[in-house]
């Protein structure tokens, strides 16, 4: 009880001081002269709030446009039918957007996600005074396929889960009558729509913001690819001045031609004007007419930058005699679209300059998912994880794997993140005309969608493409490949000349002379040294050697990671053991190794937050493990290494925290290493009331061995160097449980031993029980007699402890525990995770000399891959302890837990 307790008081310890803390606070351009960079999704998006009435937007613009993410109803299923008005949704299940289908797919359904046909229907009530207007539906994302219909009538279909799409329903509508909007999602695979395997969850529904915009007949168009219709850029821009360009298209739905004024007026930071744009444009009846607008210059423009996020505005205005919008006399229609001005040169030895200084892009990459919540976020968390991109210290975000909501890049805007956004054309293609129309389309919609915006500053296209090969590989597979990323970088060049592309390649494509490598300006490298290959201290060197083979090629880092799960920690960690430690030490070393290669554009870590990935196994089904924070958001250790590193705030942080839980049966277990990361020039530590020492930080850390006491330690980390000579203090506790001496005594206040049997890591469970590493027996204290260790990752069933049954050890003769004479529940946990077949592995398992399983067959019993717990009770008489003998019958005995609990 004593243990268990101390257990609940250190998490509610390390709870309430992470609490306290948060409450604490191309191309080829020329440095000066070369072309700018569009930067946007336009519009008066009013993000931040609910349904609003035609009233509430009518003094903002003449474009009325308010959300529709109330009031759905949603049911699974084809349901011929679900289109008509008429039909009978009574039964369907209530729900509000954003809606997946998949929300538990990394907890319970796994790689048995639902991936088919979902229904929405939806009332929609026009108010009569949009009469006269033209309608439109304007959904941020469906995924993936998605047919609308409106009273009965198909609107339009979409293919491609990632981009926005919009549709004319003006025809489909009645204003001042009730209309029923039904939209058919589809998220089945589809040899056809990118993309086809890759590892994350492919959610469905419709988990984007869907939008009501009603604009006067004459109007900045809207179906452009969904984009604002509008589009910015700075053909000539220099530190001194710039010149900016606006470019549309205005629709007129009348039946006689419309002579209209395009005015855009550039705003400054403060709402100034800086510029204005006046043409004068005729559009045909039923038509629709381009414009392109050049300003004058305008004097020292205020640069954007990571350092200086700074924002200017231009909005747009069509003006005609004969308006019949509610702004301004004459005003038909009105956006708003950012502005930013800066310049883009990619160098192979110096990396990235931005408005003429080198910027070393430090980033990572994000996927849009989150616990809880599947892909379906609301803007707020959107917002919140761009944030804690930024305030890790990050400068440059990779959005992984696909286009993001445009919540995501407003705030990448507004706060200074550099940006690669990229396609889903992952892993492999199909050699398809669709598939290769499919890509090009989302790349173009991508673009224009998202161009205004200046954070983006490069266009990714392939991720991965040749890690996986068709089975069987069609004639001519690579070829058409090849032509395929041809063909999408052209569409780039034609789209948006004034950014840089990129695809990201594995360690095993790198040099597979295809020539590949060579197509996008930039080549992004997926390295995982010293965790899938290779070891650590080899990154560096190796990096060195590409570079050195193709000088002319700019490189960068677009993932680096290892995977971590804070129930696992390792003394001596090791790759792919999913300790906290070993992910720590990957980071340590690799960071520090890419920040000596100034010839790198760019490094991104894989990944800022862990996601979901259906088809993944490890000690966390479901889930890849490899990001700073938690899926929940919650921070890793880890997360303040980087913080550490790239912050100029002070930075302290004692990293405990994923480890609060500790154990040990021999006195050398109490002597634990406790890394404290900060920029501080110096820390010191004190354990308990006495102080270890100071230590000089190197690399964002310092390091002490601490011999912990049983029970509560207190841990204080202490610094000077916040700028003004105050300290900077950190401080958490530790829980110790001492099991040395339930060996020696039968009183002895821990009635409870652990063993993770195979285990070469410390495991927590869920209830905070600590179970111990392997290890050999020891006279006085226990372990077990011959056997080997086996670790396989696959996903267990029966049970939320995988890694605890993942670890087993097979030929063991016994385990020992020397403990004294009483009685003891014994907890067997056992796994198959080598041998399928029935009657391929039996063995019998005697406790104290009692058969307790003459003859126990896992896989004819549970199933492979499944836990199996058996507890029995066995009383230690004369000294002898608690003795486990496994001898096999067919094959090797295996077995995964031992927690041996004494009675009284």
């Amino acid at each position: 009880m004593r243990s268990r307790l101390l257990r609940i008081l250190a998490v509610v310890a390390v709870l309430a001081a992470w609490v306290a803390l948060c409450a604490s606070g191309p191309r080829r351009e020329a440095d000066q002269g070369g072309r700018g960079m569009g930067g946007g999704d336009g519009g008066d998006r009013g993000r931040d709030a609910a349904t609003v009435t035609p009233a509430a937007t009518a003094a903002a613009s003449p474009r009325v446009r308010y959300t529709l993410n109330d009031g759905w109803r949603y049911a699974p299923g084809p349901l011929d039918g679900a289109e008509a008005p008429g039909f009978d949704d009574g039964a369907w299940e209530r729900v509000d957007l954003p809606h997946t289908w998949n929300a538990t797919a990394s907890s319970d359904e796994g790689a048995d996600y639902r991936r088919g046909i979902g229904w929405y229907r939806r009332t929609l009530a026009l108010d009569p005074s949009l009469a006269g207007k033209r309608v439109f539906l304007h959904f941020e994302g469906a995924n993936q396929v998605a047919d609308v219909y409106v009273n009965g009538r198909a609107a339009g279909r979409h293919i491609g889960g990632y981009t926005a799409f919009a549709f004319d329903i003006t025809d489909n509508v009645r204003v001042g009558a009730p209309n029923v909007v039904a939209v058919r999602v589809d998220n089945r695979h589809d040899d056809d729509v990118p993309p086809l395997n890759a590892d994350f969850t492919f959610y469905g529904g419709i988990y984007r913001d869907v939008w009501l915009v009603a604009t006067d007949p004459v109007h900045i168009t809207l179906l452009d690819h969904a984009s604002p219709g509008v589009f910015i850029d700075t053909p000539d821009l220099t530190a001194e001045r710039a010149t900016v360009r606006v470019r549309g298209t205005v629709v007129n739905a009348t039946a006689r031609r419309r002579r209209v004024e395009v005015v855009s007026r550039v705003l400054d930071l403060h709402g100034r004007e800086a510029a204005t744009l006046r043409s004068t444009i005729v559009v045909p009846a039923g038509g629709s007419a381009p414009f392109r607008q050049l300003s004058a210059p305008i004097a020292r423009p205020r640069l954007w930058s990571p350092a200086e996020p700074n924002l200017y505005r231009v909005v747009t205005e069509l003006v005609t005699n004969d308006a019949t919008g509610a702004g301004e006399e004459g005003v038909a229609d009105r956006i708003e679209n950012p502005l930013g001005f800066r310049w883009l040169r990619v160098t192979p030895d110096s990396g990235v300059f931005l408005n003429g200084r080198r910027l070393p892009l430090i980033g990572t990459n994000r996927h849009q998912d989150r616990a809880g919540y599947g892909n379906a976020l609301p803007d707020a968390l959107h917002r919140r994880d761009v944030e804690l991109v930024k305030a890790t210290g990050f400068d440059f975000l990779r959005l992984a794997h696909y286009p993001q909501d445009p919540a995501v890049l407003e705030a990448m805007d507004a706060l200074g993140l550099a940006g690669w956004e990229e396609i889903p054309v992952v892993n492999l293609i199909t050699t398809s005309a669709a598939f290769a129309e499919n890509a090009e389309r989302m790349l173009v919609e991508m673009i224009r969608q998202h161009y205004n915006h200046p954070s983006i500053l490069l266009w990714g296209y392939m991720n991965e493409v040749m890690l996986r090969r068709p089975d069987p590989l069609p004639e001519g597979y690579y070829e058409r490949l090849m032509a395929l990323a041809r063909r999408l970088e052209a569409v780039v060049e034609a789209e948006d000349p004034g950014r840089a592309t990129v695809t990201a390649i594995s360690y095993g494509e790198i040099d597979n002379g295809t020539g590949f490598q060579d197509i996008p300006d930039i080549l992004g490298l997926n390295l995982y040294f010293g965790w899938y290959y290779r070891s650590l201290d080899e990154l560096g060197p190796y990096l060195d050697s590409l570079h050195a083979r193709h000088p002319g090629r700019p490189l960068m880092i677009s993932e680096y990671g290892a995977g971590s799960d804070e129930r696992i920690h390792a003394r001596e960690p090791r790759a792919f053991d999913f300790s906290t430690e070993h992910q720590q030490r990957f980071h340590e070393s690799h960071l520090a190794q890419l920040l000596a290669r100034p010839y790198l554009a760019g490094t991104a870590v894989w990944n800022q937050f862990d996601f979901g990935s259906a088809h993944r196994h490890d000690s966390k089904p479901n889930i890849n493990q490899k990001g700073l924070l938690y899926y929940d958001r919650e921070p890793k250790d880890l997360w303040h290494y980087y913080r550490a590193r790239l912050l100029d705030e002070p930075v302290l942080h004692i990293a405990t925290r994923d480890w609060p839980v500790r154990a040990g049966s021999r006195a050398a277990d109490a002597r634990h290493d406790v890394v404290v990361y900060s920029n501080l020039e110096a820390v010191e530590l004190v354990a308990n009331g006495t102080s270890l020492g100071t230590r000089a930080t190197q690399n964002g850390s310092a390091r002490w061995t601490v011999t912990l006491a049983p029970g509560v330690n207190r841990l204080e980390a202490r610094g000077a160097g916040d700028g003004e000579g105050r300290a900077v203090r950190d401080g958490t506790i530790v829980v110790y449980e001492d099991r040395t001496a339930p060996f020696v005594r039968r009183d002895a206040p821990v009635r409870e031993v652990a063993v993770n049997a195979g285990g070469a890591y410390q495991y927590v469970d869920g209830t905070g029980l600590a179970w111990e590493a392997d290890r050999p027996y020891e006279p006085g204290s226990w372990g077990h007699v011959g056997g080997d260790a086996r670790l396989d990752h696959h996903r267990i069933a029966g049970s939320v402890e995988d890694a605890l049954f993942q670890a087993t050890r097979e030929g063991a003769r016994a385990y020992r525990f020397d403990l004294p004479d009483g009685d003891y529940d014994v907890r067997l946990l056992f796994a198959e995770t080598a041998r399928r077949a029935p009657g391929e592995r039996v063995f019998t398992v005697r406790v104290n000399g009692v058969v307790a399983f003459p003859a126990l067959d896992l896989a004819a019993e549970a199933g492979p891959y499944t836990a199996v717990e058996r507890t029995v009770r066995a009383r230690a008489a004369g000294g002898g302890g608690v003795a486990i003998d496994l001898a096999g019958v067919a094959g090797r005995a295996t077995i995964s837990g031992i927690a041996v609990r004494r009675r009284r």
